[in-house]
């Protein structure tokens, strides 16, 4: 529940000078289950009542269908292949259209991506990945808490010995290690999504300016 995210997350970032307040600690939590949703889509079997035809709504708050069963609790399961349904965009909200089928008036059972869930009452997270998501929310705050301290000026009394540098450093640091933590527990690479690069070779042009032409030994200019 939220509280036992709480509770961990404070654990994690120790943060004795208060700099972190409750509204602070749940925007983090907050965007950690945002983040956790992305890279662990949580999936939920819904049935719903096709009223016939070939369309459906939309499940409310659905992010995407997955899969479509139909006919229900059949063996072996009648899922349609991808290409038999698609996504509308209607002014009214989206819809699911059916390419080949004709649905009776009947349940369709659905596999759909939701948000995740973690209130109070509701946590619809794995407890193994609870520290993973723990980490992610402590790594923001730690960058938040390295962006805050940045601002702090050196003092002018010589006696303090203070180097207000290093706090700014040891957050950012902190907060790298966490982020890492939360990809290492979930066994992903945080280069995932990062765009394919290829090298080319561009052909060099003769003295000239033109192009080269070569044949085994030989060579002409153009």
């Amino acid at each position: 529940m939220l509280s036992d995210y709480q509770v961990l997350v404070n654990d994690m970032i120790r943060d004795s000078a208060d700099r972190v307040d409750a509204e602070q600690l749940d925007r983090a939590i907050g965007l950690a289950v945002i983040q956790y949703g992305k890279d662990r889509p949580r999936e939920v079997v819904e049935d719903i009542v096709s009223p016939g035809g070939k369309i459906l709504d939309m499940p409310q708050n659905a992010i995407r269908v997955t899969s479509i069963e139909y006919p229900v609790a059949e063996f072996p399961i009648s899922r349609l292949h991808s290409d038999q349904w698609g996504i509308y965009k209607a002014p009214d909200g989206e819809k699911i259209i059916l390419d080949v089928h004709t649905l009776m008036a009947s349940y369709v059972r659905l596999t759909v991506v939701r948000n995740h869930i973690l209130t109070e009452t509701d946590d619809t997270i794995p407890s193994v990945d609870r520290e993973a998501v723990g980490s992610y929310a402590a790594a923001i705050l730690f960058d938040q808490m390295s962006a805050d301290t940045s601002t702090d000026g050196n003092p002018t009394i010589a006696a303090d010995t203070v180097n207000h540098q290093a706090k700014p450093d040891s957050f950012a640091k902190r907060a790298e290690r966490l982020r890492t933590r939360y990809y290492d527990l979930l066994g992903l690479d945080p280069k995932r999504v990062q765009g394919a690069s290829v090298n080319v070779t561009m052909p060099s042009r003769s003295t000239t300016g033109h192009r080269r032409l070569t044949h085994g030994r030989h060579r002409w200019w153009l």
